[in-house]
């Protein structure tokens, strides 16, 4: 299975990140990253491989670069 997310920060404040991402169904989804306790929650919707591909993403940038980025990509 082949799985391909462009992954867009939509806002930050100190504690929290949120981004959004697309699924193959052109649904736009969201997930939370709290900065504090440095967990990912998706806002909406089931938890699929693809969630789970981004979610992976944004922590290790997170816990690797100690930021948020703005633009992150998933691939594989």
């Amino acid at each position: 299975m082949a799985l391909y997310a462009e992954i867009e920060k939509v806002d930050e404040s100190g504690e929290s990140a949120r981004y959004k991402f697309t699924d193959i169904k052109g649904v736009e989804r969201t997930l939370l990253l709290n900065k504090v306790t440095e967990r990912i929650s998706l806002e909406e919707g089931e938890e699929d491989a693809l969630y789970r591909a981004v979610a992976r993403k944004v922590a290790m940038a997170w816990v690797q670069g100690g930021s948020a980025p703005d633009l992150l990509f998933v691939q594989s």
